[in-house]
């Protein structure tokens, strides 16, 4: 009779524990994978004919480091004279219209194709994803910059993100628009994603075959790693990351399904290349060796550019003629043919 008691007890215990720790990894989950549906007011006024960076508190890392990019003059990398249709595509599968730019360089007329996808709770205004476009377009590549789901002017389906899961059906719903109504082939588009989109960029290499190229800044790779950094990151203890993640289970999101191995597996012969900042606050540059590690492990080619000294996507700003470089090299020997 004692240890039936005892037993029923302890169950309950165990039971209450585990709903507490569920309730306290949902409000972890809803809070970071929170985004804003829209344009955050510090990016309102970025296009391609003129950006500029972030103000003081509202760059891509935290601290005073930012402080000296404020203002900083972008004016080079600016296209107003390069043509720039605004376009929405809709997903012939979903509910989501996604919104971008359509850069059409006069220069060349190679249908070599770049898709620049956007960072987590950011758009495709932000200067670190309007950046590396314009350079592209600068090198004579068109581009396609397009907002994710959840964020900028695309459809607002719940206000978070989920780890590239969805966010990758738009990045190849935008490769099959490209395909239909600019009628360029698959073998010529690429990808440049940037942070959170680098993440959604490899989910995309292991949903589609197709998609010839990856270039990826500041990557994700080892997702459980990473899931713990950036729940720290937002100010809680970093274990409630596998409560967060059994939330979101529960609400019906798996944000491990596919994960960045899966990509990198799936990729095949397709051209990689990382770039990543070695002081990065954000996504700690171990990402980039793992990720390139984990690729030579199964015979997979990949070349890494290290960025000394950079923070998050600060590889942009601290030697934009060497990114210009590496991304002009990088999709010349991948699309143009």
């Amino acid at each position: 009779m004692v240890l039936r008691k005892f037993l029923t007890a302890l169950a309950v215990v165990l039971v209450l524990g585990i709903g507490i720790l569920l309730v306290v990894g949902d409000y972890v989950y809803r809070t970071g994978t929170a985004v804003l549906c829209g344009i955050h007011p510090y990016h309102l006024g970025n296009t391609p004919a003129r950006f500029e960076t972030a103000s003081q508190g509202n760059g891509p890392f935290k601290g005073s480091g930012w402080d000296r990019w404020v203002g900083h003059d972008l004016s080079r990398w600016w296209i107003p004279d390069i043509p720039v249709e605004e376009v929405r595509i809709r997903d012939p599968e979903r509910s989501v219209t996604i919104a971008g730019w359509w850069i059409t360089p006069t220069s060349g007329n190679s249908k070599a194709t770049v898709i620049v996808a956007h960072g987590i709770n950011s758009s495709r205004h932000n200067f670190d994803t309007l950046m590396p476009a314009t350079m592209l377009a600068q090198a004579g590549f068109n581009v396609l910059l397009i907002d994710l789901r959840d964020q900028g002017d695309t459809t607002c389906e719940d206000s978070r993100h989920s780890a590239g899961q969805d966010e990758s059906d738009d990045i190849v719903t935008a490769a099959y628009w490209l395909k239909s109504a600019k009628a360029i082939p698959m073998s010529q588009i690429g990808v440049h994603g940037v942070s959170g989109g680098a993440l959604a960029a490899m989910i995309t290499a292991a949903k589609n075959p197709e998609i010839a190229a990856f270039s990826l800044e500041a990557p994700i790779f080892d997702f459980n790693k990473a899931a713990t950094h950036e729940v720290e990151y937002q100010g809680f203890p970093g274990f409630l990351w596998r409560a967060a993640y059994w939330a979101a289970r529960v609400r019906g999101t798996d944000l491990m399904a596919l994960t960045p191995s899966d990509g990198i597996k799936r990729m095949g012969e397709r051209p990689l290349q990382v770039l990543h900042g070695s002081a990065d606050s954000r996504v700690p540059y171990h990402n980039a060796t793992d990720l390139v590690t984990f690729a030579r492990a199964i015979g997979k080619s990949v070349t890494l550019h290290t960025f000394a000294d950079a923070d998050h996507t600060e590889g942009l700003l601290l030697e934009p003629d060497r990114y210009y470089q590496e991304l002009e090299q990088f999709f010349s020997g991948a699309l143009r043919y």
